[in-house]
């Protein structure tokens, strides 16, 4: 499980064989049955949670309704970074939604490592930037991508989406109504029929 976290944070910063050691020191391991409420909208974000088994939802409520910012799935950062980053009560609640397993770090942690060595300055900017980065994506493949478009680039990258996350949340994620998206799967199951 720490050689999930470790292989995924040499990718952003390479980490000599001493700080991986240092960071496991303040590393902790997390088993949360589905539904653990992992950060409530309204709290500061006190932590970042690497997903080494299941996955975890952030959502915020919008006209009594919950809508899904993001999914997170095995290898995967999840918190409320901006919460996290500037010390405001997060937007976001987090929730997991299956049984997980996570590694997470704290703020006062990071920022304990950050002044012994500046490699998790490093580190923490890769991150934001990572996030960004992804947050960039998200907002570009609404602007430039149909429904059925973003639904087919999910399946890309998480054949087994439907079996691990509820519908209700998928539609939500990609910014459509559950009907939308149960024509788009209708038409996608036909299409797989005919090839």
């Amino acid at each position: 499980m720490y050689e999930q976290l470790l292989q995924k944070l040499n990718k952003l910063t390479p980490l000599n064989p001493q700080q991986q050691q240092e960071l496991c020191r303040f590393v902790h391991k997390l088993e949360l049955p589905k539904a653990s409420l992992i950060l409530e909208a309204g709290e500061i974000s006190n932590h970042i949670y690497f997903v080494a088994q299941g996955v975890v939802r952030s959502w915020y409520s919008s006209y009594g309704k919950e809508v899904t910012r993001w999914l997170c799935f095995e290898g995967h950062f999840a918190a409320s970074y901006f919460s996290f980053a500037y010390r405001n009560p997060s937007e976001d609640s987090i929730i997991s939604i299956s049984d997980c397993e996570l590694l997470c770090i704290s703020y006062e942690d990071l920022q304990y490592l950050s002044q012994q060595d500046r490699v998790w300055i490093d580190l923490n900017r890769r991150l934001l930037e990572f996030y960004y980065t992804n947050l960039l994506a998200r907002v570009a493949s609404f602007q430039t991508q149909s429904t059925a478009e973003r639904y087919n680039a999910l399946l890309q990258e998480h054949p087994d989406i439907e079996e691990r996350v509820a519908l209700s949340h998928i539609a939500s994620y990609l910014g459509m109504t559950q009907e939308t998206l149960s024509r788009l799967r209708k038409k996608s199951k036909r299409w797989q029929k005919l090839t």
